[in-house]
């Protein structure tokens, strides 16, 4: 076991969130995001993780969240719209929500949306997201 975790944040995207109602906040879980300004630990293989909760928190207090990638950017919310936390793919007019797994067809995930929105609306994008998967 190391003596001491070893923490190198100064490339790091660091985010302060509201622990969300009924929700907690442990150092060195994921975290995942339960509204555009709430997060909480995540619980299942399935929760859309956006990092790792940096500090230990109870319901309606702060916590900061190590996030995931290098940046975000604007992206053009599509058809079906974006939940912040989901994964994204490119349809016709925009991004909207992808499902990983599953599927038989090559999914190309972009990103992870950091707001949800609907069709036409601007939201932030992570970028550290993109993949190749199976899924719709």
């Amino acid at each position: 076991m190391a003596t001491r975790a070893i923490e190198i944040l100064n490339m790091a995207y660091v985010q302060t969130f509201e622990v969300a109602g009924g929700g907690s906040a442990v150092a060195g879980y994921g975290a995942m995001l339960a509204s555009d300004t709430t997060a909480t630990i995540t619980t299942a293989i399935t929760d859309n993780a956006v990092g790792i909760f940096l500090d230990t928190a109870a319901a309606a207090a702060q916590a900061r969240v190590a996030m995931w990638g290098a940046g975000f950017c604007k992206g053009k919310v599509g058809t079906g719209g974006a939940t912040a936390g989901a994964p994204l793919k490119w349809v016709a007019d925009g991004l909207t929500d992808a499902t990983v797994g599953g599927g038989t067809g090559k999914l190309v995930v972009c990103g992870q949306a950091r707001q949800t929105g609907v069709a036409t609306d601007l939201v932030g994008v992570n970028l550290a997201g993109f993949s190749f998967s199976v899924g719709t």
